[in-house]
């Protein structure tokens, strides 16, 4: 009896001193995992895995989700296009502007010189005559009310393609920015864990870059609502000249 039971002691002791030491193990790789952490720097994975719990706990959000490099630069892209197509266009619209303008001029010359035929019609008694300069008068002054419309139309035209100049720089200028940030973020993930003091750098970077592409991308969307009070006047300023043309068409205006 006193057999089986030494026996039965030295299997429990064999068992049991397996088990406390895996759970001391164990201890010991949390402790070291936590004095890492307090350090600035953990292995690699568990400080990532650590840093999103506590963010999952705090309910953050990826304010700035990351983009790709190539979706980045493909976007540059499309704003520096969009930028030049802009200053080519404005360069055309003033330029039809001026020459509409010139148009209106030509008019109003017209005007004071029927006005000046309508006056020795009047001084002569040609009735038939100063009716005739009446109704032509009438005629070019619609014909130039239609030119002041289209040169308003221009004008608006190239407004608009100056608010689309600025949407598109202002655009640029938050990509740019969006690029840095996204290249330090990829930096510090390659740092995490290996070099605490470059990590701390990264971090206090990537803060700030975030901050300053929010603020650019706030920049973007007032220029982008600029753009659109613009396409609401162009609009206007299309019905207006619709109009305009209208009444010569009805009038048996001049074209020109």
């Amino acid at each position: 009896m006193l057999s089986l039971r030494l026996l039965s002691l030295m299997i429990g002791a064999s068992l049991t001193c397996p088990i406390t030491g895996l759970m001391a193990q164990d201890t010991a790789s949390v402790r070291q995992v936590d004095d890492s952490m307090a350090q600035g720097y953990a292995p690699p994975g568990a400080a990532g895995a650590a840093h999103r719990t506590v963010v999952d706990r705090l309910g953050f959000i990826d304010v700035l989700p990351a983009r790709s490099v190539s979706r980045i630069r493909a976007d540059l892209d499309d704003a520096r296009s969009d930028e030049r197509e802009a200053d080519a266009e404005r360069a055309r619209h003033n330029g039809e502007r001026e020459r509409t303008k010139a148009m209106v001029e030509v008019k109003k010359r017209e005007i004071s010189t029927i006005d000046a035929r309508r006056k020795l019609a009047e001084k002569s008694k040609q009735e038939a005559e100063k009716v005739t300069l009446q109704a032509e008068k009438k005629d070019v002054e619609r014909y130039k009310a239609f030119l002041e419309r289209r040169a308003q139309l221009h004008e608006a035209e190239a407004d608009r393609s100056e608010a689309a100049k600025s949407l598109a720089q202002a655009t640029r200028r938050m990509l740019e920015l969006e690029l840095q940030l996204t290249t330090r973020r990829e930096e510090r993930a390659r740092t995490a864990g290996l070099d605490p003091v470059a990590t701390r750098r990264h971090d206090a970077v990537i803060g700030e870059l975030e901050t300053r592409v929010l603020d650019a991308d706030r920049k973007r969307a007032e220029a982008q609502k600029r753009l659109a009070d613009k396409d609401v006047n162009l609009a206007r300023r299309r019905t207006e000249l619709h109009r305009a043309q209208s009444a010569v068409a009805r009038g048996g205006g001049q074209g020109r």
